[in-house]
């Protein structure tokens, strides 16, 4: 296949964090990658770019105007949906549907908590109006849209002082009709109030999803349009001509133009950075099925890949929301290095949620801290240089970690030392749960996955959450503090399209010929999609699947589908795949069980041409710059201290060790050893 090759000289990568600002850049014509890392600024997003591209041209000499492609990754509008900071809204619904954010789904959110409470839907009921209108479950019209009433809610919910208008029709996925009537009417009644529809956002069965998934689109668009903004904003004033492009939640990437208009696309634009550069380096290593692990100074962020791709996800909630259209299948849990440590009411220590950001930070950035972090448990463990973090860019305060880990000591009865243990043991334990999840719902076994250690503090602890977890390799990338920026501009452009067809596999609505058809249109959906927003890309290729499962049961299971079985009979091979796929998934298939398909899928994927990675030179034997004493595993420890760029092809250590580098630390515990590839890349294994 010929890629798209992107444009300029440079080519520019940026993954916008809520601790760290991270750059990837890289040089056509020398081959060269520069990284850097600056603090973001959450107040204004922007300035942390306008810094980089400063130290970009100051420090490297870097020409601003020859970066002709710039991708950037970002978590706005996540964050929009989690400080629940987004637009005021009103909602549109189908008579008698009143209560369909409230009522959400009739279980408990976490099963071991008979308390737990259902989160606060985005708009409440007191502004969410009827319309009176139906359409049946085919599509066709029960009960006509009655104007009068679109006009009277409209004008009601715009005397709410409503910043945005959301309608969310029954059935609406079948047929849009009523949904862009009565936007239209909606449109002329309250001028300049912006309306958006749920088969517009994602034409898809589930009323509560798609009406939650609406919601959710225009509640982070003003934000998330404000960003972009000043986003471009930065770029011009620094004089960079690109056309800025962003990451989407599908591990695609697309022009702000686009994604001022698909902001839900957005959401987990940043953790999807990362497992995309993760899956590129580690194909590069011959690594194809890694499990990631982006450990930065808020969240730890976790994914698997298989063969080379990340596996995505339609039934994410992110916030309390459900998300139903295709993203990366990232899950996140409070436990980056900026996270707090704390004493539980029957005393016992946990880590996170909470985090102290980048502003003020650690205890030990000196900011005004005075919370015991992970970050600070690292320095007081050891596994931290105060004088050579990031760098020595940014010098750690030791003596302010010590207290703070005090204090929380002081709590457990514990030493300063085995208390700043008990807070990287708690983080770990915490991934621990998350990744076991996460493997139960892939049905992989971890024995077969590497796992890939990146972000700023995702080296540090990969090897502790390996050996737990039982995955038998830790792959550390060369450059793992700037791996999001890097797979931000190692994307290819990507969409996606869905259309419920509900109906048996053997139903004369889903004979070959219709199949055919429906696929047809969804990926002449694509195609114009790809015409509009595709510059740069290369010829593109389509992805079809289904979700099928027996008549019955409640939840599908994605099914990829050959077009060549879209000939006549083709149902046989449809019905076997998902045989095996329900047998991968739950151990069994009942093969004489009717079937039927849900959903019909298509994702288009353009090519874009990669960042070649360099090779690096042979090493001999590797000797350490110095040692440290560290606290590990319940006794301190000498470790040999080595430098990274000192690690050439074929340089092998063992453990215990330490690995500094300007965008991270490798911790090498005891009983483990390393290697380095020919791209610099870091491979552990533990030894027993």
């Amino acid at each position: 296949m010929v890629m798209g090759t992107p444009r300029g000289r440079h080519w520019l990568g940026i993954d916008i964090g809520g601790t760290f600002t991270d750059f990837a850049l890289f040089d056509t014509q020398t081959g060269g990658l520069i990284g850097l890392k600056v603090p973001s600024t959450p107040h204004a997003f922007a300035d942390a770019v306008r810094l980089g591209l400063e130290r970009l041209a100051d420090e490297h000499g870097i020409d601003l105007r020859e970066i002709g492609t710039v991708v950037h990754g970002t978590t706005i509008a996540v964050n929009t949906l989690i400080q629940r900071a987004g637009a005021r809204l009103g909602l549109l619904v189908t008579e008698g549907f009143r209560d369909v954010l409230e009522l959400q789904r009739l279980r408990l959110p976490n099963p071991f908590d008979l308390d737990g409470a259902r989160p606060l839907p985005l708009i409440p009921r007191a502004r969410v109006a009827e319309v009176a209108e139906r359409l049946r479950a085919d599509g066709s019209v029960d009960t006509p849209l009655d104007e009068l009433t679109v006009r009277e809610a409209t004008r009601r919910l715009a005397g709410l002082n409503v910043e945005g208008l959301v309608i969310s029709l029954i059935n609406s996925y079948r047929n849009p009709a009523h949904e862009r009537q009565a936007r239209a009417i909606a449109a002329t009644t309250v001028p300049g109030l912006p309306v958006s529809t749920s088969s517009e956002v994602w034409p898809q069965s589930r009323e509560y999803e798609r009406t939650a998934l609406a919601v959710l689109d225009a509640y982070v668009q003003p934000q998330v349009r404000r960003y972009l903004e000043g986003f471009e904003a930065a770029l011009a004033a620094r004089g960079v001509p690109a056309t800025p492009h962003v990451t989407k939640s599908n591990g695609g990437i697309m022009p702000v133009a686009a994604a001022r208009q698909q902001t839900v696309a957005t959401l987990l634009s940043g953790p999807a950075s990362g497992v995309i550069g993760a899956a590129y380096v580690a194909g590069l290593a011959g690594l194809p099925h890694v499990i990631t692990l982006d450990v930065g100074g808020t969240s730890a962020d976790m994914a698997v890949v298989e063969g080379g791709r990340p596996r995505s996800s339609t039934s994410e909630h992110i916030g309390g929301v459900p998300v139903m259209m295709p993203v990366v299948g990232v899950t996140a849990i409070g436990a980056g290095g900026g996270s707090v440590a704390w004493v539980d009411d029957v005393g016992l220590p946990k880590v996170g949620p909470q985090s102290t950001g980048a502003n003020p930070g650690p205890a030990c950035y000196g900011r005004g801290g005075k919370d015991a972090t992970l970050t600070d448990a690292f320095l007081v463990s050891g596994f931290l240089d105060p004088e050579r973090f990031l760098g020595g860019r940014m010098r750690l305060n030791r003596s302010l970690a010590e207290d703070a880990i005090a204090r929380f000591a002081g709590s457990l009865a514990m030493a300063p030392n085995e208390a700043a243990e008990s807070v990287v043991r708690v983080a770990v334990s915490n991934m621990y749960a998350e990744v076991t999840k996460i493997l139960s719902r892939a049905a992989v076994d971890p024995r077969d996955f590497t796992l890939v250690a990146f972000g700023g503090a995702g080296p540090v602890v990969g090897a502790l959450l390996a050996r737990e977890v039982g995955i038998p390799a830790v792959f550390v990338p060369r450059s793992p503090g700037t791996l999001c920026a890097l797979g931000a501009i190692s994307a290819d452009i990507v969409s996606d399209a869905v259309r419920t067809v509900h109906a048996p596999l053997d139903a004369p609505l889903l004979e070959t010929s219709t199949l055919r058809e429906l696929y047809d249109g969804l990926r002449v959906e694509l195609a114009d999609w790809l015409g509009h927003h595709g510059a740069g890309s290369g010829p593109a290729t389509f992805r079809h699947a289904a979700d099928m499962r027996y008549v019955g049961q409640s939840y599908e299971i994605e099914v990829d589908v050959d077009p060549a079985w879209l000939a006549p009979g083709g149902d046989a091979p449809i019905r076997s795949a998902f045989h095996r796929a329900h047998e991968r998934a739950y151990g069994h298939a009942d093969r004489e069980a009717p079937v039927e398909i849900v959903n019909l899928r298509v994702q288009l994927r353009a090519a874009r041409a990669r960042v070649p990675l360099g090779e690096v030179a042979a090493s001999p034997a590797p000797s350490p710059r110095a040692t440290r004493r560290i606290w590990l595993d319940g006794r301190p420890t000498e470790a040999r201290v080595f430098d990274r760029d000192a690690l050439g092809r074929g340089a092998r250590l063992t453990g215990p060790a330490i690995v500094e580098q300007p965008d991270t630390t490798v911790l090498v515990p005891a009983e483990h050893s390393g290697e380095v590839d020919r791209y610099g890349n870091l491979l552990l294994r533990r030894e027993s």
